[in-house]
């Protein structure tokens, strides 16, 4: 199972466009999105029907709170829990320790965040012992070094988290 994941475009989706468009067909089953352009997602997701769909909104999306947006969301696919956030309510900026202790108070497994716009991916332990792997794609509308994450989620329940993007 492949899961494509974008954050910060920023009214900039030409890559997140690209990326979905090669997926598709291709054993693509999901697209996330952790905020900051949730209008971009919303308009490359309707170009290209097929995966399941998910997205949160970041800081510069907040008018969306009215229409029904959610800053998190919990999504079970694959055997595994993630918790979508964009991380800003969590102070990503400042340390990741606070958002990987919510995620296992949410029965998180995986830890999806942006807001930082720098690709991550680490297993990291919780207070309580849990170990949460956390994985931020980067910023996909970053006008250098752009970048997404591809998920491959493996029959054994491993995730293989790789990197794309442009230079």
């Amino acid at each position: 199972m492949k899961i494509l994941v974008f954050s910060d475009s920023h009214n900039n989706p030409g890559l997140m466009d690209k990326a979905i468009r090669l997926n598709v067909g291709h054993g693509l089953e999901a697209v996330f999105f952790l905020g900051d352009g949730y209008s971009d997602f919303e308009r490359v997701a309707a170009k290209h029907p097929g995966p399941q769909y998910y997205g949160v909104l970041g800081n510069c999306d907040s008018y969306r709170l009215l229409a029904g947006g959610s800053y998190e969301k919990t999504v079970d696919l694959g055997g595994h829990r993630f918790l979508l956030v964009h991380g800003h309510r969590h102070g990503v900026k400042s340390g990741i320790g606070g958002a990987v202790n919510y995620a296992a108070s949410k029965g998180a497994d995986v830890l999806l965040y942006g807001h930082t716009h720098e690709a991550f991916d680490e297993p990291l332990d919780a207070a309580d012992g849990t170990s949460v792997r956390t994985i931020n794609p980067g910023s996909v509308g970053a006008f250098y070094g752009a970048s997404f994450a591809l998920l491959d989620l493996l029959p054994d329940g491993t995730i293989v988290c790789g990197f794309g993007g442009e230079k």
